[in-house]
């Protein structure tokens, strides 16, 4: 079998995995089970996070912002 075939056929097959796995998901938060609660919570967890890259960013500008007040005060002993 053709290598590219055979991982298309396998992105193809995952992709159907996943959006049959959310309709399931659907269906069973519309029932409103706990389950459906505590898989959605769990699920989650493995979300990125939107703020992730601002946060680092922030922190990397404030340890800049550190090392250059640092610099400047061993500029001036």
């Amino acid at each position: 079998m053709d290598p590219n075939l055979s991982t298309g056929l396998l992105v193809a097959f995952s992709l159907a995995g996943v959006i049959a796995l959310m309709v399931l998901m659907a269906r069973w938060a519309r029932r409103r089970s706990k389950g459906a609660v505590m898989a959605g919570a769990l699920l989650s967890l493995f979300a990125p996070d939107p703020a992730l890259e601002r946060n680092i960013r922030m922190a990397e500008e404030a340890k800049q912002t550190v090392a250059e007040e640092d610099e400047e005060g061993e500029g001036k002993d």
